[in-house]
């Protein structure tokens, strides 16, 4: 099994951008025309609006990534239900628009990527059960159903897939043993992933994976210099233009997503050691993500760097766009906000709620989650401090 092919089931191909019209004369629809429209008023924090947009698109074209894309809005709607029902009916399908009849055997574990970078693993989890019991001798889809697990907080169900992995990974290529490695560091096995990580690699692709899944364990200790070193190590294995532009080829995607997760993490161990200015650039290069998770993260820490800098309204106005395009986020930051604004002690519990949204995103890296939102914490009192003293 190939290093792509690995990442690929893990997690989900972003939605291919629209095509142009067949002939440059040829009208756009009115779906097509709401569909950009849609990107835009959902970068800009208005999902509400967005939604019934991205809906129309789905309808008009019926293309898995359409209706996929719909499906990922739904889930940071807080609509759930609608998501599964878009899923459920791209599962059962003999053929698809873009994959004929080879359409339904990959669908359940597409859902399940998609669901995954959605930052809603509870939703992921049945469906990757169904794409592993589809093919139980394929260690991706296996490996998949582990990670649907360990981010939506199961690790004890996911240790007994593990130890079945484990015993066939002598002969695994560089992907799977990696990412393999990256499910055991998940679950607490940290001897285990690093006698997978122990053996070289002979790519630079496969050594900016193999870099990025061994910063984890500086990250869990809080050796934040090493976390910070072999990150960059990491990053500097592959295009800088792979974190810095917004759009790449489809084969690249996954691969982006995972230098801007190493960026993330970057940025947090610079924030904790003291390179404030360094962790901010790193954080902005993270937060073009399209993975849930990570985008909030770095939000997050985005806003914590305005608030420590005595820019509340700043920090106010990133947190409300975040909370516009992901609706679990909604109430924790009108909380916050009514805290700073009426100078009460309810900074505390505001933070523990935005934490809280964050890690229901995934569990898996709640070593980050963590002191993250510590650090978030620290710069929101700050400012409330400043707030009760004016």
């Amino acid at each position: 099994m190939t290093l792509s092919r690995i990442v690929i089931l893990l997690v989900a191909l972003a939605p291919a951008p629209s095509s142009a019209p067949a002939h440059a004369d040829e009208a756009p629809s009115p779906a097509e025309l709401g569909f950009y429209v849609a990107i835009q008023l959902d970068e800009q924090g208005q999902l509400d609006k967005a939604l019934p947009l991205y809906a129309a698109r789905a309808r008009e074209t019926l293309t898995q990534h359409d209706r996929l894309r719909y499906a990922a809005a739904l889930l940071r709607a807080g609509q759930p239900e609608g998501a599964k029902a878009v899923f459920d009916r791209l599962a059962s399908e003999v053929g698809s628009v873009e994959h004929g009849s080879a359409g339904r055997a990959y669908a359940p574990a597409i859902c399940a990527s998609t669901a995954l970078l959605a930052g809603s693993p509870a939703v992921a989890v049945p469906y990757a059960h169904a794409a592993s019991a589809a093919e139980r001798r394929d260690a991706g889809r296996r490996l998949l159903l582990v990670r649907a697990l360990v981010a939506a907080g199961e690790p004890a169900a996911a240790r007994p897939l593990l130890a079945g992995l484990a015993g066939e990974a002598g002969d695994w290529g560089d992907g799977p043993r990696i990412e393999l490695a990256r499910a055991e560091l998940a679950t607490g096995e940290v001897k285990a992933a690093r006698t997978l990580l122990a053996r070289a690699v002979p790519t630079s692709l496969g050594q900016m994976f193999q870099d990025s899944v061994r910063a984890n364990l500086a990250l869990r200790d809080h050796n934040w210099q090493k976390a910070a070193q072999v990150l960059e190590a990491a990053e500097r294995k592959v295009p800088r233009s792979l974190a810095d532009d917004r759009k790449v080829d489809g084969a690249w995607r996954n691969i982006q997503r995972e230098v801007r997760s190493a960026a993330l993490r970057r940025a947090l161990a610079l924030w904790h050691l003291g390179k404030q200015p360094a962790a901010v650039a790193e954080a902005r290069r993270a937060s073009a993500t399209d993975e849930e998770y990570v985008r909030a993260a770095a939000s997050i820490l985005l806003a914590a760097a305005e608030l420590a800098g005595d820019r509340p309204e700043d920090a106010l106005a990133r947190l409300r766009i975040l909370a516009g395009h992901n609706h679990r986020f909604r109430e924790p930051v009108a909380a916050l906000a009514r805290a700073l604004a009426t100078e009460r002690r309810g900074v505390t519990p505001a933070v523990a709620a935005l934490g809280a949204a964050l890690a229901e995103s995934d569990r898996s890296v709640d070593f980050v989650t963590q002191p993250l939102v510590e650090t978030f914490g620290e710069a929101a009192e700050h400012a409330a401090q400043l707030t009760r003293a004016s």
